[in-house]
């Protein structure tokens, strides 16, 4: 296969798949993932979770979840469902054998491994078997977008800024929680996508015969589309846990293998207890998700480029509205407003993180190519059309940033006339003009 036939077949994968990015990657062709899609919290509007169910022996069982936002925090729960066997899970971002985090069961409260984390990308659950066959749970519950670090733009207007003759005041810092929607960019999440699956095919086709090259790009790229293998369970959304359907089926499991190592109906209980506890705890964390800033330093960026604190210097200009629904001219605006913030903070997350994981995958190409008989010059011609793919996606960030800062003009000029209708002639000139100059200095690649 050509190589420009290789970025044909992985751009068109890309499209065809609009929920994927890569998930962590390995030169070991035994590991095959098993893909958890996060499903439709029914009970909470916004979230997504999955819940599944598997039996360990001998062998490492390998999972990555995708369907999440980077908006979303994310609690991941691993624990046996019959009596306490002591077993290792890890958690990975770009590499299965270098995981982000670790832990034990005999070392978790309860028996409960709980990992709080938040991403960009697919993320990879690594189970490691224990020293008995082992069944086990894992619980994916993911957050309603959560989208109020940035605060109020905006603080409410002193009796002399109504009067362009007394002076404007300049804005000042500062941060009030401001509920917003983000929004998403197919294209540059499309355009990011692509170039993911590019450097680990071109990883890939480095390090193996030519004649596997296609092979191993199917391999990556079909388990990403929704075909893998299954560890032997079944998997549930959220709802199985609160209507009961899951401890119902543990329990029925339970009875049919008590023949066959779970014996003792202590062993069966104790499984039901942290699912009993793991459901009040799921029920906790979906309603401290909707409570305040606090919520953010709980949960661990497995990406390292994820903001989650407002950007140094972001100003608060002085408004008539303080809030976003005290005057019908401002409802509209105010909503569109805070969206394209939040979109601007994911086109910058989403940028970063794509650089942080090239920069990773590179990283891994230059180490392993000296291993694998390939030549020096051969990887450097690879990474070099990596590179190209780069400055690819470096002119689509340009290009969303400049639309995006001319809808956020478009946006501030609607709200002048909002401002004017209720006292405050020339805003956009005297104060709002300040948050459209630091968003042109903070998010300018």
């Amino acid at each position: 296969m050509k190589p420009h036939h290789l970025i044909i077949t992985c751009l068109l994968f890309a499209f065809f798949c609009p929920n994927i990015n890569a998930q962590p990657f390995s030169l070991d062709e035994k590991i095959k993932p098993v893909k958890l899609v996060l499903l439709d919290d029914k009970e909470n509007e916004g979230g997504k979770g999955i819940v599944a169910n598997a039996t360990i022996e001998d062998e490492s069982q390998y999972w990555y979840v995708n369907g999440h936002d980077l908006f979303q925090m994310i609690d991941v729960y691993v624990f046996s469902n019959y009596g306490n066997p002591n077993f290792t899970v890890e958690l990975a971002s770009t590499n299965w054998n270098a995981p982000d985090d670790s832990q034990t069961t005999h070392e978790a409260k309860d028996g409960i491994i709980n990992f709080k984390i938040s991403t960009q990308g697919d993320f990879g659950i690594h189970v490691r078997p224990g020293e008995e066959k082992i069944n086990y749970t894992i619980v994916v519950n993911a957050s309603p977008p959560v989208q109020e670090y940035l605060g109020s733009a905006f603080v409410k207007a002193k009796p002399s800024d109504f009067n362009p003759n007394e002076g404007g005041n300049a804005a000042v810092t500062g941060n009030t929680n401001s509920n917003g929607d983000g929004g998403s960019s197919p294209t540059i999440l499309y355009i990011i996508i692509g170039i993911a699956l590019l450097v680990i095919g071109f990883l890939a086709s480095k390090v193996m015969s030519k004649n596997k090259t296609a092979t191993v790009l199917l391999l990556f790229l079909i388990p990403i589309c929704g075909l893998a293998q299954q560890h032997g369970g079944n998997t549930w959304d959220l709802s199985g846990i609160s209507g009961g359907q899951y401890e119902a089926w543990l329990r029925h499991q339970g009875e049919q293998n008590r023949s066959g190592g779970w014996q003792a109906a202590s062993e069966i209980g104790a499984g039901l207890k942290r699912l009993g506890s793991l459901g009040s705890k799921v029920g906790k964390a979906v309603g401290t998700y909707n409570a305040a800033n606090n919520a953010y330093k709980a949960y661990t960026d497995l990406n390292g480029c994820i903001n989650r604190v407002p950007p140094k210097g972001m100003p608060r200009v002085p408004s008539f509205c303080e809030t976003d629904d005290c005057e019908s001219c401002f409802v509209d605006a105010r909503r569109r407003f805070n969206q394209n913030r939040y979109t601007f903070e994911k086109l910058k997350a989403i940028y970063q993180c794509t650089r942080s994981f090239t920069d990773a995958a590179i990283a891994f190409g230059d180490n392993v190519s000296g291993y694998h008989g390939v030549s020096g010059l051969a990887w450097q011609s690879q990474k070099g059309g990596i590179n190209k793919s780069i400055q690819e996606l470096v002119k689509a960030y340009d290009k969303k940033y400049a639309e995006l800062l001319e809808t956020q003009h478009e946006i501030l000029m609607e709200l002048d006339g909002c401002e004017a209708e209720h006292g405050i002639s020339d805003w956009y000139d005297r104060f709002g003009y300040l948050y459209f100059e630091f968003t042109k200095m903070n998010y300018q690649r």
